[in-house]
């Protein structure tokens, strides 16, 4: 069966290819020539065209019995949905699922931001909801349209956190509970909604086979792990792991861990639910001024966070700098000294992340997918 990866050349994409290449007959898809250029060097017989283009699409599509999107547009210079990117999303589902071949499979992955506020509790309120979110919901509708219209067989899977060797959220985890002491601000028992590869890739053939009724899946870990079973999976042997909630923790002027996107949310955070669900519905006109002008508040915030993180190390320096110049060193073994103020400076490092404040996905989910751990013990991608 020919296999088709939408958009192959992003860290999914490419784990993929490398987890299905034994299963199926995979065909990654990439928008360019360097998009192409690592999956070729390890033999895979890439495709490069535009799929929201109605003649590529037509070209490299039409012998396909199955195709993954994996491909999500936006705004080159903000990062975020405009009216351009809304129409190479949409060009991309319409032309995959009309020039794919007859009663072929599709399959696309859209988000747990789906759910709205059902999942992310900080979700807006009002009519205006993110571009993202409010993207994804539009497109899930259109797959299932057009998959209508065109006799397909279609597949919407909603998924939060990805894990895998070549996943860049792994790496953080395994960075970041490779410490000594750490505090974790989340209810260890409390369900993850993440999701490792070795899973998408089950989902993905069990969606190839008849048995399967296509529709709308959520899909996590089988079965799903708690933030427990995800901390103890990728923390080192010797760290210890101390649990908190974030409702009964004070903070003391201690460091904050955050995942590698924290940072420009934070930096967006005083008109997130405002400014930039509003890119999604103004005219493409305007976006270069609205961008500018949001670049201008960015740099701005950014330049003030350095200047209170300067200061704040500066006021650590002299915390330490205090404790030894009051400290008996006649009395007291130095070794002593330094390894209470080591403890205390670990002690400073805590664990947050926004998806520790998701509510749980609800299903439906895909029936018989295998045990993730399973999955895992038996599958090892050296090449990453």
């Amino acid at each position: 069966m020919s296999l088709g990866l939408i958009g192959a050349n992003g860290s999914i994409g490419t784990e993929l290819s490398f987890l299905l290449k034994n299963d199926v007959d995979i065909i990654p898809i990439t928008r360019n020539q360097l998009g192409s250029i690592f999956l070729k060097h390890y033999g895979f017989s890439c495709r490069v065209c535009d799929v929201s283009k109605k003649n590529d699409a037509k070209t490299h599509l039409s012998d396909l019995d199955a195709s993954v999107i994996l491909s999500y547009a936006t705004d080159p210079y903000s990062g975020r949905q405009t009216r351009s990117s809304q129409k190479i999303n949409s060009d991309i589902i319409k032309n995959t699922i009309k020039f794919s071949r007859k009663n072929s499979t599709i399959i696309y992955f859209s988000t747990i931001r789906a759910f709205s506020k059902d999942i992310v509790p900080n979700t807006s309120n009002f009519w205006m909801k993110s571009g993202y979110e409010k993207e994804k919901i539009n497109l899930e509708k259109l797959v299932l349209s057009e998959s209508k219209n065109n006799n397909k067989r279609a597949f919407i899977l909603r998924i939060s956190q990805v894990f895998g060797d070549n996943q860049a959220r792994t790496n953080i985890f395994k960075s970041t509970l490779s410490k000594q002491k750490i505090n974790v601000l989340v209810d260890p028992e409390k369900k993850s909604n993440i999701v490792h590869t070795v899973t998408i890739k089950d989902a993905i053939l069990k969606c190839l086979s008849s048995k399967s009724i296509p529709g709308v899946y959520s899909l996590t870990n089988n079965p799903q792990w708690t933030w427990r079973e995800v901390i103890d999976y990728y923390k080192k042997s010797d760290s210890i792991i101390q649990y908190n909630l974030k409702s009964n923790y004070k903070n003391n002027n201690k460091s904050l861990i955050q995942h590698d996107n924290s940072f420009f949310w934070n930096l967006l955070k005083s008109n997130k639910k405002l400014i930039k669900p509003f890119l999604y519905y103004v005219s493409s006109k305007y976006e270069p001024q609205i961008q500018k002008k949001l670049s201008i508040k960015k740099m701005s915030i950014a330049i003030s966070d350095l200047k209170n993180k300067k200061s704040s190390h500066v006021q650590e320096y002299q915390n330490i700098k205090s404790y030894i110049d009051n400290t008996d060193k006649d009395h007291i073994d130095k070794n002593k000294i330094f390894k209470n103020l080591s403890d205390n400076l670990t002690n400073k490092d805590i664990f947050s992340i926004e998806e520790f404040d998701f509510n749980t996905i609800p299903g439906p989910f895909l029936n018989n997918l295998a045990n993730t751990r399973t999955l895992l013990k038996n599958i090892h991608l050296d090449i990453f």
